[in-house]
């Protein structure tokens, strides 16, 4: 089996997020997500929804209205000030701590005094996503999407995988992450210890993005990445960075969050 570096991977979860890669060379592995309707057997979300409309086909038209209403009640935004690891918990709550996850993406408005198209207040969170291994098929993968105003997960996407290269070398296993291995909380220790110098750079920042980055052609190991977006105190220029960090939450590993 080839190590991890001989791969390289794209997967895109939703059109907005083809610019999002998966990167393990020379091979080429490309992952789109199908979205479908009415997914049968791809877990607690269908059989919730099974049972929902298995009531619903015996309820008086007002029991439905009322059913109806409460599904859709929204919610408080999830922020960062809950922690860094937010969208992380909110996943493993409704897959379970022992699954293992490819990738997770969660960004964060930085509000609109940094970033003029951001019209949520700053931290509050604006996508949560996650690609993990199907329960059913461990050799496939399915997405889901938090859904912000309801803070409900949507039902499982397939996730389609193909290999360009040698097919037969990949294994999906090579490429996954348990969530319990993953420690997102102690990402406050590295953001707090970054304060001065960036305070030096930028008249103001915020914290845009808490990902899980998985392996690519510089690293044969998931990392988490934190990201930036500020004003530079020099010409109050709108700068962005990153820094890719150890799945302890401890250890910076690439520090791009300066210009």
């Amino acid at each position: 089996m080839p190590p991890l570096s001989d791969y390289k991977a794209l997967w895109f979860t939703t059109p907005e997020e083809a610019n999002m890669t998966l990167k393990l060379q020379p091979s080429l592995l490309c992952i789109s997500a199908i979205l479908t309707l009415g997914l049968a057997g791809c877990g607690g979300n269908d059989t919730a929804a099974d049972g929902t409309s298995e009531a619903a086909a015996g309820a008086t038209p007002a029991t439905s209205a009322a059913a109806t209403q409460g599904a859709s009640t929204p919610s408080a935004a999830p922020t960062l000030a809950q922690g860094p690891d937010v969208c992380f918990r909110a996943i493993a709550k409704h897959l379970g701590a022992d699954t293992k996850v490819a990738e997770i993406t969660s960004f964060f408005s930085a509000g609109s005094k940094i970033d003029s198209n951001d019209s949520k207040p700053e931290g509050e969170m604006t996508t949560c996503t996650v690609e993990y291994q199907n329960p059913d098929d461990p050799r496939k993968l399915l997405s889901t999407r938090l859904d912000i105003a309801t803070g409900t997960f949507a039902p499982p996407s397939p996730v389609e995988i193909t290999v360009m290269g040698n097919a037969a070398d990949f294994r999906l296993e090579d490429h996954l992450i348990p969530l319990s291995q993953l420690n997102p909380a102690a990402l406050t220790g590295v953001m707090d210890a970054q304060k001065a110098d960036l305070g030096a750079i930028y008249s103001s920042y915020a914290w845009t993005g808490v990902r899980l980055s998985s392996p690519d052609s510089f690293n044969n190991k998931h990392t988490l990445r934190l990201d930036l977006t500020g004003r530079l105190a020099a010409n109050d220029i709108k700068e962005n960075g990153y820094a890719s960090v150890t799945t302890d939450g401890k250890t910076i590993t690439t520090n791009h969050l300066k210009p």
